[in-house]
């Protein structure tokens, strides 16, 4: 699916406020409020869109957001392990990149044993996995991330 130019400006909206209602999106939009909860539901239905409430991580002192390198031992396993190791639980996201890392994981963990934890418990079970650093993210800047119950 290709976005058109009012699907990214119904976006665009969204991102400013994800609260917002759909008569005000279609008011500042000229369009019908029909139209706006059919594009929403297409977008979110095709996988482009997921609207959620999101959290400031240096708000809450009890937890800890960690980047993670990873090199993995065979190349053509690199889409499967990354696929594996987002689904984990606390992984916020794996990037495949380029450089030093092979993939890179944003995790959100407890502060006290979360990080040994997750190393040597949950991410260990992934086999292709040869191996890591840890980057404790101190301070963050414009970021948010979601908050699973627990």
């Amino acid at each position: 699916m290709t976005l058109d130019p009012l699907d990214k400006k119904l976006i665009s909206i969204l991102n400013r406020n994800g609260r917002e209602n759909n008569s005000d999106i279609a008011r500042e939009l000229s369009i019908s409020e029909g139209t706006v909860r059919n594009r929403i539901k297409k977008l979110t239905d095709s996988g482009i869109l997921k609207v959620s409430g999101l959290l400031n991580p240096d708000t809450v002192p009890e937890k800890q957001l960690v980047f993670l390198g990873v090199k993995i031992a065979v190349s053509k396993d690199l889409r499967n392990l990354a696929e594996k190791i987002s689904v984990l639980e606390g992984v916020q996201a794996a990037y495949i990149t380029t450089g030093r890392y092979d993939i890179i994981v944003e995790v959100w963990l407890n502060v006290k044993y979360g990080l040994i934890q997750f190393l040597s418990e949950t991410l260990a079970s992934i086999d292709g996995i040869t191996s890591t650093e840890s980057f404790l993210i101190m301070k963050s800047y414009n970021k948010w991330i979601s908050q699973e119950e627990e």
